[in-house]
């Protein structure tokens, strides 16, 4: 009796031990979950509004993003995980928060009003996500931009225009801009969405991505049927638009359904061959004043793909 009183009494111990262990675990795994969602709700309408004061001398005013805008900015540029995202005016910080917690991305954000930029590190600390964004009272033209992947603004129209040198001349091919609001004049964005807030207005977003400098003259040479052909490429560029004019033996060709995104381009021409008409549809990746890619050639020849490597001579 003896003997199986402890065998019981071993037994209600072990379950005891288990049952506490579940229910350690189950505490740890709702407070790893609360942790991670209890940051949006602080991200109210009204969120630093108690701070908005030290921003109304600033060339721009803090107004706070809505939270649906939030996340169609961040789905508009594609942020993908561990990518760099740097936000040009941050607030209390939530566009590179959310970007950190929900898409994996890093980064930081910059603000001139001090009490934003502490609410915004108090903010990132709550959602565990520290090591990840960061903030800074700085001057967003006095900002290193370089790292960005993707640069993220609400700023005001002559803001914009502003800064749009230094998107252009600082970010890297390929870096995508997002703006609220307002766009910048005669730079074409690659796309515009509208998004109704939380008011119900209708808010408008833009995308642009930063082009490679094609402009200039461009030379190569290519095997067309019986003989090597050179090509010299004059390219006229606005922001992403291009155009231009390819002299081989001694005729112009015009470039047709040309295309710049980044340091992808794109174009086609068509030139002649042993009295033919051959269309050369060419495609490769920019890397300064080299382009390397391919060329597939049709027309009044068989469809061969050859590789294709053009050398800038003159900008």
């Amino acid at each position: 009796m003896l003997i199986i009183s402890l065998r019981r009494f071993t037994q209600k111990l072990r379950l005891a031990a288990a049952i506490a262990s579940c229910f350690g675990l189950l505490t740890a795994i709702s407070s790893c979950a609360t942790s991670g969602q209890d940051i949006e709700p602080k991200f109210t309408r009204s969120s630093g509004a108690e701070f908005a004061k030290g921003s109304q001398k600033l060339d721009v005013p803090f107004v706070v993003t809505h939270q649906a805008l939030v996340r169609a900015m961040l789905d508009l540029a594609a942020v993908k995980p561990e990518e760099f995202l740097i936000d040009l005016g941050s607030g209390d910080g939530r566009i590179n928060i959310i970007a950190a917690k929900n898409y994996g991305a890093r980064g930081f954000g910059v603000d001139l009003n001090s009490k934003l930029v502490e609410l915004s590190r108090q903010y990132a600390a709550q959602a565990g996500i520290s090591e990840r964004v960061d903030f800074f009272v700085k001057d967003l033209f006095l900002t290193d931009i370089g790292m960005a992947d993707v640069v993220t603004m609400y700023l005001l129209p002559e803001v914009n225009l502003k800064l749009r040198p230094k998107l252009l001349g600082e970010l890297k091919p390929g870096v995508r801009v997002v703006s609220q609001d307002f766009h910048m004049e005669a730079w074409r964005p690659e796309s515009i969405r509208t998004v109704r807030d939380e008011k119900g207005e209708d808010r408008y977003l833009y995308l642009w991505i930063i082009p490679a400098e094609v402009g200039g003259r461009w030379q190569w040479q290519l095997p067309i049927l019986s003989s090597d052909q050179r090509f010299i490429l004059e390219v006229n560029q606005h922001f992403q638009d291009i155009e231009g004019t390819a002299l081989n033996q001694d005729i112009q060709w015009r470039i047709f359904n040309p295309s710049l995104k980044g340091d992808q381009i794109r174009f086609s021409l068509i030139s002649e061959a042993d009295d033919r008409i051959v269309q050369q549809d060419y495609q490769g990746r920019v890397k300064g004043n080299i382009i390397e890619g391919t060329v597939l050639l049709s027309g009044a020849v068989a469809p061969e793909q050859l590789e294709w490597k053009a050398e800038r001579i003159n900008k």
